[in-house]
């Protein structure tokens, strides 16, 4: 399934996850210091039961979909087109920023809600829900395996 590029260098997939990792640590490290930021700036109330309930339904509704959305966009091509390295690479790489994107979503709008209430409340939902989204989607060296073997078993000849 997967071959070495060059000795020491491991898995194609190995080295695109080690780049999309950095990136997720970039995200994650955003996150905290959004969440962080507004807490302090934004004001002193929490905001009421509406602004939390609002802000959980949308964080869960983002956090599944960066579960399950990038898992639809993993498809295979035609068994007798030739391998194509830079397909798979693609179709690897937009998955897992997909997923990132969709894991961080919950801060930015939970961010905009904040400062339109004046509440700090529903950014610090939407970081914990980022956080834990972004934790669960990052692109591991397991995931991408996971991505390249679902391209790979129904017949799509990847390359890598």
């Amino acid at each position: 399934m997967s071959t070495p590029t060059s000795p020491g260098e491991g898995a194609p997939t190995d080295v695109l996850g080690r780049a999309l990792r950095l990136v997720s640590f970039a995200m994650l490290a955003g996150v905290v210091v959004i969440a962080t930021v507004a807490v302090f700036t934004v004001g002193d109330e929490a905001g009421t039961s509406t602004d939390a309930f609002g802000q959980l339904l949308v964080s869960v509704v983002f956090v599944a979909a960066a579960i399950f959305v990038p898992r639809r966009m993993v498809r295979p091509w035609p068994a007798t087109a030739e391998p194509d390295e830079v397909k798979a690479a693609g179709q690897l790489r937009g998955a897992a920023f997909l997923s990132l994107v969709f894991a961080e979503l919950p801060t930015l709008i939970g961010l905009v809600n904040s400062f339109a209430r004046g509440v700090w409340l529903p950014v610090a939902i939407g970081a914990l829900f980022s956080v834990a989204g972004l934790l669960l989607t990052a692109p591991t060296a397991d995931r991408m395996r996971e991505w390249l073997a679902r391209l790979e078993s129904a017949g799509a000849r990847t390359g890598l």
